[in-house]
């Protein structure tokens, strides 16, 4: 599976998580930049954008975009979607705090081997 395969509701989760992990140090680097920039190559600015905005009307805090994930049930789309954030994560030299904590309980939440 690929992330092009995505349905809309699926890209919803993928980039409210994104953005909730790249925000989590308040700073965007620029090779999570280059992670962002593969995404909008793959699936189209256009329909970024709308994801994107479709994501931030959903997701008011945390708690709402965890509850939204715990909604995601297929387990190939849950791995896809846990790597890309994950490959988003570890594109800075360190994985802070936030990102930590919430890569750990989707981990958990979503029964990812890591």
């Amino acid at each position: 599976m690929t992330i092009s395969e995505l349905t809309h509701e699926q890209l919803v989760g993928l980039v409210g998580l994104l953005e909730a992990v790249v925000m989590a140090d308040k700073t965007v680097s620029e090779p999570e930049q280059a992670v962002l920039s593969d995404i909008v190559a793959v699936i189209g600015e256009e329909m970024y954008r709308a994801v994107l905005e479709d994501a931030d009307n959903r997701f008011a805090d945390l708690d709402a975009l965890k509850a939204f994930l715990q909604t995601v049930e297929n387990q190939e789309v849950r791995e896809l979607i846990y790597g890309t954030v994950w490959q988003e994560a570890v594109a800075t030299p360190s994985v802070n705090h936030g990102e930590s904590e919430l890569l750990s309980w989707l981990a958990s939440t979503w029964a990812i081997q890591v």
